[in-house]
């Protein structure tokens, strides 16, 4: 019984979905669903009950997971092993695309010269799966994993806030009221974007102050949030941006009175990693820079 064979058991087991299983092991959903039929005829019983709205366990397919889930704790303890207090080793983190690159990235050198003994392996990604990746050892999320395995820590708060470049103000003037929002050009979340809210929720500047059948209608759609804040940089629109943005984009905040979306800011990790001398040493790390962002 190959031990491979068994971490793709494993994934699937917390996903319960073959296709997001697949995605998240970056193996085709053919060769998943194979190589558990070959487990599955190697131990001689049906670890999956297949219906219409997924896949469940079965009971020796739960009592395989507990032993599975034991073991790969036991792995990772042993691959973490230090004699020396001091964090040190190769810290695994995943983060989406836009955060991961432009508010982990240009502090990541920080961190480093703090914990020398540490090597950094960012994983970027345009979305975030419902559990955690098997190779992550620590992952900062937008949303929720539904894993009963992950530990999930809120760090911080942000919000969705109004943008738009000195020059759009000093063009079209910027808006005073949700009312006057009619009159201007608006960039929206496109329809294949994949942001860790509700694109719905998002887009709230199409929205806001209209009935739900009259919305209104955007000059741009952009599916990459990096694409988002060049098109407002460039006067193209105003757009609705993460606060955790401010640091870094060219931007003036219009209408801040209105509320946007709430975005919380997590750490989640297996639970057998919660003791971990790296990953308490990287968390503190984001703490603290979170910190100085918001005062």
């Amino acid at each position: 019984m190959k031990w491979d064979r068994l971490k793709y058991f494993h994934i699937v087991s917390q996903t319960l979905n073959l296709k997001r299983a697949s995605e998240i092991m970056n193996i085709s959903h053919s060769s998943l669903s194979r190589q558990i039929s070959i487990l599955e005829s190697e131990i001689k019983t049906k670890l999956f009950f297949r219906n219409s709205k997924g896949l469940s366990l079965s009971p020796e397919g739960q009592e395989l997971y507990k032993e599975v889930n034991k073991v790969s704790s036991q792995i990772e303890n042993l691959r973490n092993f230090s004699c020396s207090s001091e964090p040190i080793g190769k810290l695994k983190i995943a983060a989406t695309n836009a955060f991961g690159a432009l508010w982990i990235t240009p502090r990541i050198n920080k961190f480093l010269l703090q914990y020398p003994k540490i090597q950094i392996a960012l994983n970027l990604r345009d979305s975030e799966p419902k559990v955690l990746h098997y190779a992550s050892d620590l992952e900062i999320r937008m949303t929720e994993s539904n894993s009963q395995d992950d530990v999930q820590i809120k760090i911080s708060e942000f919000r969705y806030k109004i943008y738009a470049s000195k020059e759009y103000i000093k063009k079209f003037g910027a808006p005073k009221t949700v009312d006057e929002l009619d009159y201007h050009k608006i960039i929206a979340y496109g329809e294949t974007a994949q942001p860790p809210l509700n694109r719905n929720r998002l887009n709230w500047l199409l929205n806001i102050g209209r009935e739900k059948n009259n919305i209104r209608n955007p000059i741009l759609e952009i599916s990459n949030i990096h694409g988002i804040v060049e098109a407002t940089q460039n006067s193209v629109g105003i757009s609705s941006l993460p606060s955790w943005m401010e640091s870094f984009i060219n931007l003036e905040e219009i209408l801040s009175e209105l509320k946007g979306p709430k975005l919380n800011i997590s750490l989640c990790y297996k639970y057998h990693l919660k003791d971990d001398q790296r990953l308490k040493a990287f968390k503190k790390f984001l703490i603290d820079e979170i910190g100085q962002l918001k005062t």
